[in-house]
Parts: structure tokens; sequence; C-alpha cells
């Protein structure tokens, strides 16, 4: 659990470090992007879908695909991960929301469907991430992110949501 944890906040940070270094995946630049700076202008509501790839050892070593070109690890491939401990994630992201000229997601909503396999992890994994602005938010100080942010939905495959607890099978 605790590598999974990693590799939701590897997920989270990747909607924060596309915006903040390239065009958001998801939208094009011409119609979002007036002022050429990268990213959408303000009040404009972006709509993107994208996918990534974690994968680790139980080395330590890892590599992420963040599906747009670049690349961050120990490692150059999944190739030169430990074969025997080697646990991969495949990550499909999609999101809603402004972004206020500035490089990060200000409002709207985040939704992971994340699917592990391998020596360490073998679970599906499902989330969703609204700001304070959506009508699901709850403002549950226990499910917040960051800042005006929370989980409305965090499923593990055979345990359920865990951010209803009355319907949490663990």
């Amino acid at each position: 659990m605790n590598r999974f944890m990693l590799g939701v906040l590897v997920a989270i940070l990747s909607v924060s470090l596309v915006a903040a270094g390239t065009v958001v995946p998801g939208h094009a630049r011409d119609r979002n992007d007036k002022d050429g700076n990268g990213i959408p202008d303000k009040g404009v509501t972006v709509n993107g879908h994208y996918t990534s790839l974690y994968a680790y050892d139980n080395n330590g070593d890892w590599y992420w695909d963040l599906g747009d070109g670049r690349i961050y690890g120990t490692v150059d491939g999944v190739d030169d991960l430990e074969q025997e401990t080697l646990t991969q994630c495949d990550y499909v992201v999609n999101y809603r929301g402004k972004f206020e000229n500035d490089p990060y997601m200000d409002s709207g909503w985040i939704q992971n469907h994340i699917n592990c396999y391998g020596f360490d992890d073998n679970n599906h994994y499902n989330y969703l991430i609204v700001h304070k602005s959506d009508s699901r938010y709850r403002g549950n100080p226990e499910w917040s992110i960051w800042g005006d942010w929370e989980y409305h939905v965090l499923t593990i495959s055979g345990f359920g949501n865990l951010v209803r607890p009355l319907n949490y099978n663990g």
C-alpha cells in the first residue's frame, strides 16, 4: 500500500507538472492559450486525457513515463528494472478544470484509473479528486488532499470506496 500511495502522489503531481512545463494534454494550444505561455488562458475550462506508466522494483529503482515525452526515474526504461520484483502501474488520467493563467489547475476535477500488476501490487485503483467549487465537494478534512481539493472517490479493488466508510468492505 505504501508504494501505491507513492504512485498516487506521482499521478497527482503529474497534473501539476504537465501543466507547468508543457501544453496540457487534451487541449489545443491555439484555442485555449491565446498569449502563448503554454498555460490555458484565465476563465477557459480545459478537458484533458492522457495515459502514463509508473514502474518500480524492490531495489528502490523506478521509471515514470508521463505520456507526453517526458520521462523521469532512476533507470532509463522498464527493461532496466529488476524483472523478478517488477511492478507496473498503467494510469489513465482525465480532468476538467480551469488554470486561471498559472501552471496549476485551480478548480475542477481529476479522475484517475490505475491498473497495477506485478510483484508488489495487483490491484485496480480509481479516484476522483474535486475542488471546493465542484458541487460534490464535502469539505471533509479527513479526505483533503491539498488546499481546497479532496478525494470524492477512492476505490481499491476488493475494498470499495474508502472515502465513504459505510461502504468499506475491509
